[in-house]
């Protein structure tokens, strides 16, 4: 088993390691998230048996690959047969003290549906049984074995760990570790957010610029990113995914709500609910927010790049021309990631839950004018708010400062503290706002 190097998941390790045998634990998240390199660096540490769940393989067949790395971890002797699941984990629960992972447990649902029901008997009934870790990335589906009343797991983890992005900072302390430092640090960032595995390739492939990113590992030959999003959603869904691709791809071109999902998608409105639940709640691709209205976003920054820069071209580019119209589109797509990093970043620089982009509106000449602000953060309690600017772009603050002080007059109630902030790919200049170029966000951000 190849370890590798973790970024950011102490506070997980820490929670792993505190557990007393014997335990029955659940780390699950959507797809790419690092799961099963948190499990294996647990595994390096601890010793234990190692199980996937391949959804792709009968049962029987995977049933004589575990038995037999059963019998040989176990020293059992070699004519011991295992003819059923039945006797496969009566054999496994001998084991006191053993810590065993199984790697997307949810797949037992498809290809031996038996499985849970039979480890829940067991491990009710056991009085020596192993540790157990389990983990899974399609996210509804482990919520029904786990979290709902009558589940096969229902109430028995010990502990159940929802696994998330990297924070950014330990994206930069990998980055750096790997030489790339400042702007190209950010911009890499801006394309891959804190997913974990995107940075692993970064790392595999010898990247060092988004650029980089883009001709390598998205559009060039034998790239692993060419076909992220089909295979993510190929693997969870089966061949039945046109429609979810369709509706993620009018959310990357700003259709966020539903009756704008339907139109550019081309469904009925009234269609739409299973394929939302899909992607927000079985897959965790999209996730839903609230301003006055519902609406929706996409939760993977790259998925977003994908869908505008390959996807969209891909029908009517030449293959060997699909590169350039990649890197055409980057510009565009980190102006659009920046501000939504922006928001997602402003809870962790300032006492507020999270930030949203806002709207209001002017009069001029009698005519009534909408205008936006990126970055709208407010803490009632406190009665604080943040109104932020942000460009991807060299700024001149006391130009953008005006258009916030406006918009805190027509979103923020008098008496109200405000705190004006611009974050900038470079500031030219001063203004009593708080600034953040690159460099000043990369260092708040790693302390």
């Amino acid at each position: 088993m190849t370890v590798i190097k973790l970024y950011g998941r102490d506070r997980e390790l820490s929670l792993l390691r505190s557990l007393k045998d014997p335990f029955l634990a659940v780390v699950y998240g959507r797809r790419r998230i690092g799961k099963t390199a948190l499990v294996t660096a647990f595994l390096e540490e601890r010793g234990g048996l190692y199980f996937f769940v391949n959804p792709k393989k009968p049962s029987k067949a995977l049933l004589s690959e575990y038995g037999e790395a059963l019998k040989k971890h176990a020293g059992l002797p070699r004519y011991v047969k295992f003819d059923t699941w039945e006797d496969f984990f009566d054999a496994l629960f001998t084991l006191r003290g053993w810590l065993v992972a199984f790697d997307e447990f949810q797949w037992f649902m498809e290809t031996a549906p038996e499985v849970p029901y039979i480890l829940q008997k067991m491990w009710d009934t056991r009085r020596e049984k192993p540790s157990v870790i389990i983990t899974g990335s399609v996210v509804g589906m482990v919520k029904r074995l786990v979290a709902e009343s009558g589940a096969p797991l229902f109430g028995r983890a010990d502990l159940v760990i929802e696994l998330g992005e990297l924070e950014p900072g330990d994206v930069f302390k990998w980055l750096g570790d790997l030489g790339i430092e400042g702007e190209e640090a950010f911009k890499l960032f801006l394309l891959f957010g804190g997913v974990p595995y995107y940075y692993r390739l970064v790392e595999t492939w010898g990247v060092k610029t988004a650029e980089e990113a883009v001709e390598k590992l998205v559009t060039g030959v034998g790239a692993p990113l060419r076909h992220e999003v089909e295979n993510v959603l190929a693997e969870s869904l089966g061949r039945e995914y046109k429609t979810h691709l369709a509706i993620l791809e009018a959310v990357a071109d700003g259709a966020t709500k539903l009756e704008q999902m339907a139109a550019r998608a081309g469904v009925k409105a009234t269609s739409l609910p299973p394929y939302i639940h899909d992607l927000v709640d079985t897959l965790g691709l999209l996730a839903r927010q609230r301003s006055r209205r519902t609406y929706y976003v996409l939760r993977d920054r790259f998925f977003a790049y994908w869908l505008r820069a390959v996807h969209r071209h891909r029908d009517t580019t030449p293959e060997e021309k699909l590169g350039e119209k990649a890197l055409e589109e980057l510009p565009a797509f980190l102006q659009w990631a920046f501000e939504a990093a922006v928001r997602e970043l402003i809870p962790k620089l300032y006492p507020v839950a999270r930030a949203t982009k806002a709207v209001y509106y002017v009069r001029l000449g009698g005519a009534r004018i909408q205008r936006e602000v990126d970055a709208l953060a407010v803490n009632e309690e406190r009665k604080f708010a943040v109104v932020a600017e942000a460009k991807w772009a060299e700024v001149n603050p006391r130009e953008v400062l005006p258009q916030l002080e406006e918009a805190a007059r027509h979103l923020i109630p008098p008496g109200w503290e405000v705190k004006y902030a611009i974050f900038a790919r470079r500031i030219r200049g001063d203004a009593p706002a708080d600034l953040y170029d690159v460099e000043t966000l990369i260092q708040k951000l790693c302390r």
